[in-house]
């Protein structure tokens, strides 16, 4: 069996974890979205680009 500590530990450990999750979720979500618009002005910029090379190219 468990020694008493260890189930202790564990219990106050899932509770950390518990009351910081919201703030957790919340942190992740901003970071996934700053990647995504990062990502997304990108790729918009490299259709940009594609765009106006074809345009000087069929000049």
């Amino acid at each position: 069996m468990l020694d008493a500590k260890v189930v202790i530990a564990g219990a106050i450990v899932a509770l950390v974890v518990i009351y910081f999750l919201p703030r957790i979720d919340m942190v992740a979500r901003k970071s996934y979205g700053r990647y995504r618009r990062k990502k997304r002005d990108l790729r918009q910029q490299k259709e940009r680009e594609e765009q106006l090379a074809r345009r000087t190219q069929s000049q």
